[in-house]
């Protein structure tokens, strides 16, 4: 037997071989998106720091005071604007306030005068609000009109809401109301009337 035939011989006995072996299972399809935990899915209820992100304040003015225990509190009016991370804050006037060290962030802020706090699809509209940097909480309270929390296809209306934000729930608190819309751009309340269609212009008369 040439070395060639040997070789060939060789080849068909291991295909012959791997013939007899059961066919190994096909691979599981793997889903193109894990399902979302429980805390993932409790993060997008509300509002959630960015851990360690810088944070940024700007305003048109800003004075500042230093407190005997060492605290310096400074005040931004006018055009008042702060983010940290992806979230952003607008306002009229805020207070912030730092540890005696006057290092990292603020440990409080105070902020007044149509507050905005957007983060993503959600923004928290209310009259006043607190930021507790150090209990990782925040309040926005109404005054005259309700707190409102815009949440993509959902709005949270209460005299009150609380934030988590270091857990991203929320809740809200006193004349609680939700409203949920078909699609995130349909600001319309259930139950408001549509507008009614134009009339059509009247025919013209024929001539006789």
């Amino acid at each position: 037997m040439t070395r060639a035939a040997a070789l060939a011989l060789l080849l068909l006995v291991a295909l012959a071989a791997r013939a007899d072996e059961p066919p190994l299972p096909a691979p599981a399809a793997q889903p193109t998106e894990p399902p979302k935990t429980s805390s993932e899915a409790a993060e997008r209820l509300g509002l959630k720091f960015t851990a360690n992100a810088e944070l940024l304040i700007t305003s048109d003015e800003a004075e500042g005071q230093k407190a005997p225990d060492g605290r310096q509190t400074v005040v931004f009016t006018k055009h008042v604007k702060a983010r940290q991370g992806d979230m952003n804050l607008d306002c009229d006037w805020l207070q912030a306030i730092y540890p005696p060290t006057n290092a990292g962030h603020p440990e409080k802020i105070n902020a007044k005068g149509s507050v905005v706090i957007t983060q993503g699809t959600n923004k928290a509209h209310c009259a006043q609000a607190q930021i507790d940097n150090v209990a990782c909480t925040a309040e926005c309270h109404s005054s005259g009109e309700q707190a409102k929390l815009d949440r993509g296809t959902d709005d949270v209306v209460a005299d009150t809401i609380y934030f988590d934000l270091c857990k991203g729930t929320v809740k809200a608190v006193g004349n609680v109301t939700v409203h949920v819309r078909e699609k995130p751009d349909d600001a319309k309340p259930a139950g408001t009337p549509q507008a009614p269609a134009p009339a059509a212009p009247p025919a013209k008369a024929s001539g006789g």
